[in-house]
């Protein structure tokens, strides 16, 4: 997540001072993954942050990630948008308790199909989601979320939440744990 395999990919897109918001494993078991419905990440950080241009996630492939075992998916353009509105859901069908409201059009849906060790990386405003998994096949991924330095992170929205500075320095003062 430190690596520069990876900074060196992120940089191009939001600029050479970039700090890490969060890294986690995201895993959809054989038959039982639940559907991740149609989200914006960067929804469910409104407040944490003072800006939310510059923000990428990297989504690297653990196991092959295909359609049939639930591989993300993401409608193309929406990431110029503001923030959508959400509805309630079953979360015993859904990953989370809430989805964007309304019909999207999912014939216009780009699916990322990868191969252990191939990455994708989105905007964290661009709407996506991942069907369940209904294969016998584990999909796992591991995902890295940047942003540009020029953001805040702001900490009494965040209290306890940890944030590395992964590459050049610190623009709006955010509370790195290592700088």
């Amino acid at each position: 997540m430190l690596s520069d395999e990876v900074l060196d990919l992120i940089e191009p897109i939001i600029g050479p001072n970039i700090g890490l918001w969060s890294s986690h494993f995201i895993c959809k078991d054989p038959y039982v993954g639940r559907a991740t419905p149609w989200h914006e990440d960067s929804a469910y950080w409104n407040g944490r942050l003072s800006s939310f241009d510059k923000i990428v996630t990297v989504w690297l492939a653990i196991d092959r990630s295909n359609r049939e075992n639930g591989c993300m998916r993401v409608i193309p353009g929406t990431h110029r948008g503001g923030f959508s509105e959400y509805e309630d859901i079953d979360t015993e069908r859904n990953v989370f308790p809430t989805q964007i409201k309304g019909e999207l059009d999912e014939n216009k849906a780009v699916y990322f199909e990868l191969e252990p060790g191939e990455c994708s990386l989105h905007d964290s405003r661009i709407i996506h989601g991942a069907a369940p998994n209904t294969s016998p096949y584990r999909r796992c991924g591991y995902t890295m979320r940047y942003f540009s330095t020029e953001a805040r992170v702001i900490p009494e929205r965040n209290p306890g939440f940890k944030i590395w500075l992964a590459r050049g320095k610190d623009i709006a003062g955010s509370p790195f744990v290592n700088a």
